[in-house]
């Protein structure tokens, strides 16, 4: 860690629900889905179409007593129930695709990430009230077959910076092909707060302290975080003169030194 920072740790309360590279190969899969709920739901379709005419061309024939003819509506009522609960999984098949889709559109793989965070000043109520105090960012990673991280921001603070600053913290996950990696995670990081039109950038960088249960192996879906509970002055944040917030938004950067550290 830099002279004059300290990392501290924070509980988790919850963890994002992120893509994974995996995440890319199920897309195929989804596409057949999808497509054989089309063709299910056309054969429907062309059945109920069938029944109808029948229907109709028998009740107007004689000799059609009440109770057929309420079976058939029956019959109908019963293959239009079945396709509509058809249509509802298929639209719940296409919305979850969606989310991969832009979960994967997010990721990246060479340990440099760029957060943007909309209606900033929305989430700051929310931090100070209580009611969501702090953020998660996607998940991202150091290589294709790296560590695999994600940021958690307070917007009011948190630790020692609680009321007072922007708290940012790096959260280990678990990652498909940790058993490959070298644990502690030993990677310095750097988080830049980006000024967003005179490039009057804020940056700070820490070292990752190696004994603490942070940057070991995570035995659950994420470790406890780690960063810079002091970040960003909240005053220092909101100045007129400064850029960090444009279009109520704010844009963290992320960048893990992905060479080996020194012994």
């Amino acid at each position: 860690m830099d002279p004059g920072r300290q990392t501290m740790s924070y509980s988790e309360m919850s963890s994002p629900k992120c893509l994974t590279e995996k995440g890319i190969q199920p897309l195929t899969h989804f596409d057949k889905k999808v497509t054989e709920l089309e063709t299910r739901q056309k054969t429907l379709e062309n059945i109920v179409s069938v029944l109808s005419r029948e229907l109709n061309r028998r009740e107007e024939a004689p000799g059609v007593t009440l109770g057929e003819a309420m079976a058939r509506i029956l019959s109908l009522e019963e293959k239009v129930e079945h396709q509509n609960s058809l249509l509802a999984m298929k639209d719940m098949m296409i919305g979850s695709l969606v989310t991969r889709i832009n979960t994967l559109e997010q990721t990246t793989y060479d340990g440099c990430f760029l957060w943007k965070i909309p209606a900033v000043g929305l989430r700051l109520q929310e931090a100070q009230a209580g009611i969501w105090p702090f953020l998660y960012s996607p998940s991202f990673y150091t290589s294709r077959y790296g560590y695999k991280l994600c940021l958690k921001l307070f917007p009011n603070g948190d630790g020692t910076g609680a009321g007072t600053h922007l708290s940012l913290f790096l959260v280990l996950m678990k990652g498909e092909y940790d058993f490959f990696l070298k644990w502690p995670f030993r990677h310095k990081v750097t988080f830049t707060l980006l000024d967003q039109i005179n490039k009057n950038h804020i940056s700070t960088s820490f070292r990752p302290l190696e004994s603490s249960s942070s940057f070991q192996r995570p035995v659950s879906e994420t470790n406890v975080a780690s960063g810079l509970p002091e970040f960003c002055p909240l005053n220092v944040l909101h100045a007129p003169q400064t850029n960090y917030i444009c279009n109520d938004t704010l844009v963290i950067q992320a960048v893990i030194d992905t060479k080996l550290p020194s012994s």
